[in-house]
């Protein structure tokens, strides 16, 4: 019974810490998606928003990446091997089903809010490339890298096709790169098609098919982190950290657009982001409480934050536009804008559940 209860403890404690992260992670693109902050074409590239933005992207350029790692981090591999049927069922259902059913919703809202102005094929279209809500892509990428999740599996074991998946998402940048500069236009669905995303969902496969990888190494008490050990993974992130604000301003002074200089997909970003991974399962070596806080709830609730979002944006914007007139100072609008939008879209979860059901809201609005 002992060893029972502190098995259950440890699954809590590594629970939590994943939620905390989850929560940190689902802050971060709400914050990306914040109305000031995507609305940068028209201001000055030398104002202090606008230098104010783009530093701040860079730091909370992670998210997505790393979403996608922990999808394929926490990926049943025996599931997928024996019952990879059954696989794609328990996911689709997962993933799938929200995504219809909020892409309808915000067709609606769209409509609505084009004065009933309907064209059936292009809500069609939309809603199939993830483009009827801002972060839709991201599930479209998605579900595309858990269809060939059992192929990737078999890449793995195999040492040429291991480093042939190794270079797809880096081949892509290239082409990314290239396109952009050539034709001076974005790449189209750059962030849609799963090469985008593919490296972060490989590591995350690769590392749980080797779990040595980040079980090696001592485990010391609770609490006591060795400083040596942590410095390395946090100097990794700050040397990467600069790298992707010197690469946002090298791109802008180069004729990119601050759509691209800000975006999360280009190689300063993805080597922030992949620093960022190694130092979440450096310090997961330890035994590190993240005891229930604001982050680990919000973390819970961080996927039906996702689809829900974009919608209290709109709300609290369009509210603050009438009451607040702070939207010259960027930092003090977010900090009304966001702790706002996450608070209304928990309520939202909250109060959802408790008419709708658990099942209900978690099966058709992944509440």
């Amino acid at each position: 019974m002992v060893a029972i209860n502190q098995q259950i403890a440890k699954t809590k404690v590594r629970d939590n810490y994943f939620e905390f992260i989850r929560g940190i992670c689902i802050i971060c693109v709400v914050l990306i998606h914040c109305d000031n902050g995507i609305n940068l074409e028209d201001v000055d590239l030398y104002s202090f928003n606008c230098n104010y933005w783009l530093i701040l992207r860079q730091l909370i350029n992670f998210p997505v990446a790393i979403f996608v790692f922990m999808t394929a981090y926490f990926t049943n591999i025996t599931k997928v091997k024996e019952k990879p049927l059954d696989y794609y069922i328990s996911r689709g259902k997962r993933i799938v089903i929200p995504f219809l059913v909020w892409s309808i919703l915000y067709s609606i809202l769209s409509i609505v809010k084009g004065g009933f102005n309907i064209d059936v094929v292009k809500i069609i279209e939309k809603i199939i490339i993830g483009e009827a809500s801002t972060p839709f892509y991201y599930i479209v990428a998605l579900i595309q890298l858990i269809i060939i999740t059992p192929l990737l599996i078999k890449f793995i074991s195999n040492k040429y096709l291991n480093i042939m998946a190794y270079l797809i998402t880096p081949i892509y940048l290239l082409i990314l790169y290239v396109y952009t500069y050539t034709t001076k236009q974005a790449l189209p669905l750059y962030a849609t098609i799963f090469p985008a995303w593919f490296i972060f969902y490989y590591i995350g496969l690769h590392i749980k098919m080797n779990k040595s990888l980040v079980t090696q190494g001592r485990i010391v008490q609770k609490g006591k982190l060795v400083q040596k050990d942590l410095t390395k993974p946090l100097l990794l992130i700050v040397a990467a950290l600069i790298f992707s604000i010197v690469e946002c301003y090298i791109l802008l002074n180069t004729g990119a657009s601050i759509g691209f200089a800000s975006s999360q997909i280009k190689i300063s970003s993805f080597i922030y982001s992949l620093s960022i991974i190694n130092f979440i399962l450096v310090l997961k070596r330890y035994d590190f409480n993240t005891k229930r806080s604001v982050v680990t709830i919000i973390g819970n609730y961080s996927y039906g934050i996702f689809f829900v979002h974009c919608f209290w944006l709109l709300i609290v914007s369009y509210g603050m536009e009438q009451i607040l007139y702070i939207q010259n100072i960027l930092p003090v609008y977010e900090l009304v804008e966001l702790p706002t939008t996450v608070a209304l879209s928990i309520l939202s979860i909250i109060i959802t559940k408790k008419i709708f059901g658990r099942k209900f809201a978690s099966k058709f609005l992944g509440f």
